[in-house]
């Protein structure tokens, strides 16, 4: 048995004491704030029931108890020896979140991971990468996650477990790698590849650990412009994804506003998550966005279904918040912005509710597109809504459709008259 003062193997099932249940009191009411289900707050406050029985504040001062000290201890030397009678709740990862919100309630620093190991000259060198792709080029999270896992498979497959020796890496070596996974890849994946290896050869030069603009000994894969439209909704699969959003209850009316500026507004999915409430001009109808790719600042006209989809979500589905995000958790944390991630699950489940093939969120983009195109919109217009620099990206939407040419096609005569 440990000689450690919070280490004790056997722990009575007797009743809280009153600080413990004044403490726990608070902490459940705590939790309810924060927007917690009924289920994840019945296994949190087991678990800190269990925390108490180990460490009762009657013992001891409430600093001391509630400590983030004392909360490492009971995860990492009582729990693995645990032999308290049941029913507590001893995994890990719960006891962790439910003893970090009751740390948290104190202002007490949360407890993280512990052992995490140094990186590895691969992983150091991504790391850096990716701080100049975010500072210096100004890239949104999902193309920097993109170069960056390009890259980090590049120097594991060249270097593995070795040191990482920039030398090794010549014209010769490049070419070889490129042509190899050309082959064996999409033209999509091989130029993303491409595109990864040449942006990190030039973090390189800017970081001074190469002198030779190597970029230029990449071959380019092969690539012909506008072999095939982008992929896209049409008006009886976007019907079916309309009708989708149970829009009686407040989260639907949320994702459904969230999936109205993405397929209306061709806004990209980091921008959704990021709008907040000084935005929107009611009055002009216009929509103001400072988060987008480019560290633009855009102004953009606010459509009427997405206006009208907005106001029910303010009016009758968004929980009472001081944040000042557009969109917020309905759930713990309750009233807080939602991330990308929240965005791009609702619209993968209503892709799944629709039976719609699609998964990623960039496909609502075309679509808005697509609508544009098809309503008489200038090219030039498409892409001031798609906030393109060059022009010749939007061209591809101008490409023409051939299998809606054939509905209205005329027959072919068999005979001239």
């Amino acid at each position: 048995m440990s000689d450690h003062p919070y280490i004790r193997v056997q722990i009575p099932q007797s009743a809280l004491s009153s600080a413990d249940t004044d403490v726990l009191d608070r902490y459940i009411a705590h939790l309810e704030r924060r927007g917690h289900t009924v289920s994840t707050t019945k296994a949190y406050r087991n678990a800190v029931v269990h925390y108490l029985q180990w460490h009762p504040i009657a013992a001891s001062s409430l600093a001391e108890a509630v400590s983030t000290e004392a909360v490492r201890v009971f995860l990492d030397e009582h729990l693995p020896a645990c032999r308290c009678v049941s029913p507590v709740v001893r995994w890990r990862k719960t006891v962790r979140a439910a003893l970090n919100q009751l740390l948290s309630m104190h202002g007490q620093p949360r407890v993280i991971q512990r052992d995490v190991p140094p990186p590895t000259a691969i992983e150091a060198s991504i790391i850096a990468f990716d701080a100049y792709l975010r500072d210096v080029c100004g890239l949104a999270v999902q193309t920097r996650r993109g170069r960056c896992r390009e890259v980090r498979q590049f120097l594991s497959d060249m270097f593995g477990a070795g040191p990482l020796i920039v030398d090794h890496i010549t014209p010769p070596v490049l070419i070889d790698y490129v042509t190899d996974r050309a082959s064996r890849a999409r033209g999509l994946t091989a130029t993303a590849l491409v595109g990864a290896l040449r942006s990190y050869l030039r973090f390189l030069r800017f970081d001074g650990t190469l002198v030779d603009n190597l970029g230029d000994a990449i071959p380019s894969p092969a690539r012909w412009s506008l072999t095939a439209l982008p992929p896209a909704l049409d008006d009886e699969q976007l019907a079916r994804f309309w009708a989708v959003f149970d829009r009686s209850i407040a989260i639907g009316k949320r994702d459904y506003a969230m999936a109205r500026c993405l397929a209306d507004m061709a806004l990209r999915c980091h921008e959704v998550a990021q709008l907040d409430l000084e935005a929107i001009d009611w009055r002009g109808g216009v929509l103001t966005l400072a988060h987008n790719k480019g560290r633009r600042v855009d102004r953009l006209p606010l459509p009427k279904s997405t206006g009208e989809s907005l106001v029910d979500y303010l009016r009758h589905g968004r929980p009472a918040s001081s944040s000042r995000a557009l969109f917020v958790h309905h759930r713990a944390p309750l009233g807080q912005a939602v991330a990308v991630t929240t965005v791009r699950g609702a619209m993968r489940r209503a892709f799944q509710r629709a039976i719609l093939p699609w998964s990623g969120t960039h496909v609502l983009r075309h679509t808005a597109a697509r609508r544009m195109l098809q309503s008489g919109c200038s090219i030039k217009e498409i892409a001031d809504v798609l906030r393109h620099r060059s022009i010749d990206t939007t061209a591809i939407y101008t490409k023409v459709d051939l299998p809606q040419l054939t509905c209205v096609a005329q027959p072919w005569p068999e005979e001239w008259s």
